[in-house]
């Protein structure tokens, strides 16, 4: 006799975004990963940093990998907002410097499998599950191989379905650019959920909004 099983909703994990987390009725999905993209200067790594900002004030351990801006400046930008990172810290938010230069990245055969091992360990030791990779684009320009590309992305993936991750990975998106396209394409192979955000200007007003695939605020 066959027995169905009977399949789980969907959990969801606050991002403390009040409008964010009424548009998706209730978060990001837990455990799962979340690509958020759009142009430069739409909020993604604001945005991506408040969720860790907020669950941090709720005790929740995250860790927020830069591939672009180094932790001072993000510091900086955060005490903008408002927030004190050096405090946060105190509370278990890990702010890491992921960039690389060129050079290393061109020189051997690299991947992720190196700086993957070492967040590991920092996420087992905080008792963290919530993470975030800021403008992981910026990485793989530096590979200059879509093939290459591809596999880390694979690579990403696996580890964070392995390691049962909630994951923000931000990505710069330009319209008409063909390697963008190129790379949000690519996303989409570990994405669970996508997000993009975008900005209006017109002599009036500026706007920034959220799009999902059913519905916008702003």
């Amino acid at each position: 006799m066959s027995q169905k099983t009977k399949a789980e909703a969907l959990t969801k994990v606050a991002t403390g975004i009040e409008g964010f987390d009424g548009v998706t009725r209730g978060g990001l999905p837990d455990k799962r990963t979340t690509v958020l993209v759009g142009a430069p200067g739409t909020g993604k790594t604001i945005f991506a940093l408040q969720t860790l900002v907020n669950a941090a004030r709720r005790g929740e351990p995250g860790i927020f990998v830069s591939f672009e801006e180094n932790v001072r400046r993000l510091m900086e930008d955060a005490a903008s907002c408002g927030w004190d990172l050096s405090e946060l810290q105190k509370k278990k938010l890990i702010l890491l410097d992921g960039r690389m230069q060129p050079g290393a990245v061109k020189v051997g055969h690299f991947d992720l499998m190196g700086m993957l091992a070492g967040l590991r360990a920092v996420a087992t030791e905080l008792g963290a599950k919530r993470i975030v990779f800021d403008s992981i684009d910026v990485l793989l320009t530096l590979l200059d191989d879509r093939m290459a590309e591809l596999q880390e992305i694979f690579r990403l993936r696996d580890w964070l379905s392995e390691n049962g991750f909630t994951a923000l990975i931000t990505a710069n998106l330009t319209t008409g650019d063909p390697s963008s396209t190129h790379r949000y394409a690519v996303m989409q192979f570990i994405s669970d959920c996508t997000v993009a955000l975008g900005f209006r200007q017109d002599p009036h007003s500026a706007a920034r909004h959220l799009r999902s695939p059913r519905r916008a605020v702003r």
